[in-house]
């Protein structure tokens, strides 16, 4: 493209920096031309002043700007290493206000589109000023083409920037993260055109540098996201995510940054509205217990209050005398009876005459009322409170706290089998993410936390399913070299691909009958909830949108599937009904004030009348939380600024 000359302006006595461009068409000449003007127009203090412009016929075209003293961030890592956190987001924030003031001008807003570590200077007060405009373009949305200078840095630039692709502000989102990426790893991140075409993935960053905060590497990651869609969809957005990380490593960091707007959002509390009623959440006739069977219920209650000593504390049966054999079960029918709902599971009902391992009560299951939700009353998450993330256990009340287990690699995604005695999950999980190659399955029973590894396959096992029945898992497997469905057999005997093309295809959601899956499927480029037979075949798409569908949950009575979507790069929870295939569906809880709160990861409570997910309001603290499916009683469970994912609801 050109080089930058150090010069002397021998009318104003001053040294001055020439940034030559090599395109000498008489097109390029004439936005030449007028994209310096406008650029000579600017003045912001983390931007150098262009004070002249020319054009050598033949030759090129140069911008004269004033020379910025001090080191690049190139420089800095060659010579210092790696930029600490707390060093380094006070900069690329004086760097996000200058594009925020770029982005913002009228009537045409400018695009940097050459954002890299060479490309900003630390002067000697510590002030970060971005340079080089050699690259700038006035976007004009008036314009049907774009005539000025167009290159890309790989590692640097994103997908749009490669051959005729249009450029907009979300340009330099991905350039600003994927320098402060290289600058904070000390890595280059993947090419986004590799990327792209699926030849390659990002590597975490806290993978490269485990020292850098969850927040941080969060909000740089998605503003690498491959698709412009996927990202934050401005400089404002982005720059809020990285102050609500510095406050949240940092919270005496006080700068004054005019050109970004600060966003306060309320936390989740509660309140939600109510859903359309063309597709009611709530009300399921089909599961209500008929009226007459409720004093039946309640002359059980008295018959089981009669028996003297049937059942201790910790659900564990005791004989009236010596040599008795008497048995009597345990059941949750007071509180069914109380809210017309049946058990959550059949198999809920312990048999009072074997005694039950020892075991921590807040871990095994105890005779009590049905708590909210049915089931246990129980949630299993992952979180990194610990260091590398594991699962924990913890009550729909935020009581009771346990860690489940301490897997050297870390452990995530937790489902649970359909009788809530054992558990599947990935190791190694180092953080939060869509793929965990090289990892496998274990399976963790209840009774002794002791996990056990299912599958002795290398090639990358992760997004376990239990089946209804309880006797298969489905998963997706990289062992073929590219994500696909499989499905195999609970003691790992017969595992099938039932996948029907080579495709990336992840997330295997059960049908209540156990004869068919939701899954994503990126067969058409991006990620889209399709439906097929659990064998494989009859395979049909579900949803239809153009934003990335995920993470989609089948709730217990077949109704409806619930499933996250990103919309203006937010991941918002979808409703649908299930006879409807996708068409048409819904935004759950899309009113005031929770309209703006990411809500991520969805499962059905065993009752259906509750959702569990992963949510961050405040841009920065990821817990879990629950709702019912009207969007009511919103409650996080846990504050801690630890990172909490991938919540499973125990049956």
């Amino acid at each position: 493209m050109g080089a930058v000359y150090k010069a002397y302006d021998a009318n104003l006595n001053v040294e001055v920096a020439v940034k030559e461009n090599l395109f000498t068409t008489e097109e390029f000449a004439r936005q030449f031309y007028k994209e310096a003007t406008i650029l000579a127009s600017l003045r912001h203090p983390n931007l150098p002043r262009v004070t002249d412009h020319f054009v050598i016929r033949g030759q090129g075209q140069y911008l004269v700007m004033d020379f910025i003293q001090g080191k690049d961030l190139r420089e800095r890592i060659e010579g210092d290493g790696l930029i600490s956190e707390g060093e380094a987001i006070p900069w690329f924030m004086e760097v996000a206000d200058a594009l925020a003031y770029l982005h913002s001008r009228k009537p045409y807003s400018i695009l940097h589109r050459d954002i890299k570590p060479g490309n900003i200077k630390i002067q000697p007060d510590g002030r970060a000023v971005l340079v080089d405009f050699g690259l700038a373009k006035v976007d004009d949305k008036s314009e049907s083409t774009t005539t000025g200078a167009k290159a890309m840095t790989p590692g640097f630039s994103p997908p749009e920037q490669y051959g005729t692709g249009r450029t907009d502000s979300r340009t330099d989102i991905y350039s600003l993260g994927a320098t402060m990426y290289a600058c904070l790893s000390g890595a280059i991140p993947e090419d986004s055109l590799e990327r792209a075409m699926g030849r390659e993935d990002l590597t975490p960053l806290r993978r490269r540098n485990p020292r850098i905060t969850a927040a941080l590497a969060r909000a740089i990651e998605k503003a690498l996201a491959v698709r412009p869609d996927e990202r934050y969809q401005s400089m404002v957005e982005f720059a809020a995510a990285l102050g609500s990380a510095a406050q949240a490593s940092k919270p005496t960091l006080v700068r004054d940054y005019p050109y970004l707007d600060r966003t306060v959002r309320a936390p989740i509390t509660a309140g939600f509205g109510d859903l359309p009623t063309r597709l009611p959440f709530e009300e399921k006739p089909s599961r209500r217990w008929p009226q007459f069977a409720i004093p039946v219920a309640v002359a059980a209650i008295v018959v089981v209050l009669l028996l003297p000593g049937i059942v201790n504390g910790r659900g564990q049966a005791t004989s009236q005398a010596a040599g008795q054999t008497q048995q009597a079960s345990v059941s949750t029918v007071a509180a069914t009876a109380e809210s017309g709902l049946p058990p959550a599971s059949p198999t809920s009902a312990l048999p009072s005459a074997t005694p039950l391992p020892t075991v921590d009560p807040s871990i095994a299951l105890t005779a009590q009322p049905t708590p909210i939700g049915g089931g246990i009353g129980q949630i299993a998450f992952a979180s990194d409170r610990s260091g590398l993330p594991q699962i924990y256990l913890i009550n729909i009340d935020g009581t009771g706290l346990k860690p489940l287990t301490s897997m050297s690699d870390g452990a995530c995604q937790p489902s649970w089998a359909p009788d809530g005695l054992s558990l599947v999950f990935t190791s190694p999980c180092p953080d939060s993410e869509e793929t965990y190659s090289g990892a496998g399955l274990w399976i963790l029973d209840m009774a002794n936390l002791q996990p056990q590894p299912l599958l002795t396959t290398p090639g990358g096992d992760y997004d376990a399913a239990w089946s209804p029945e309880g006797e298969r898992i489905a998963f997706a497997s990289e062992r073929l070299g590219r994500p696909q469905v499989h499905v195999m057999t609970i003691d790992g005997g017969q595992v099938e691909n039932v996948s029907g093309i080579f495709a990336r295809e992840v997330q295997p959601t059960w049908s209540p009958q156990g004869t068919a899956l939701v899954f994503v499927s990126y067969r058409n480029g991006g990620a889209q909830v399709w439906l097929m037979s659990d064998r494989g075949g009859n395979e049909q798409r579900f949803a239809r949108s153009g934003s990335p569908d995920t993470h989609p949950a089948w709730s217990h009575d077949g109704q409806l599937v619930v499933f996250q979507r990103s919309l203006s790069g937010v991941p918002r929870l979808i409703g649908t009904r299930f006879d409807d295939l996708g068409v048409p569906d819904f935004r759950v809880c899309q009113q005031s004030p929770y309209s703006s709160h990411p809500m991520v990861d969805p499962d059905f409570s065993p009752d259906d009348r509750w959702l569990v997910f992963e949510s961050w309001p405040d841009g920065v603290n990821h817990n879990i939380a629950i709702m019912t499916t009207t969007c009511a009683n919103v409650t996080e469970l846990d504050k801690d600024p630890a990172l909490d994912f991938d919540p499973a609801w125990r049956p």
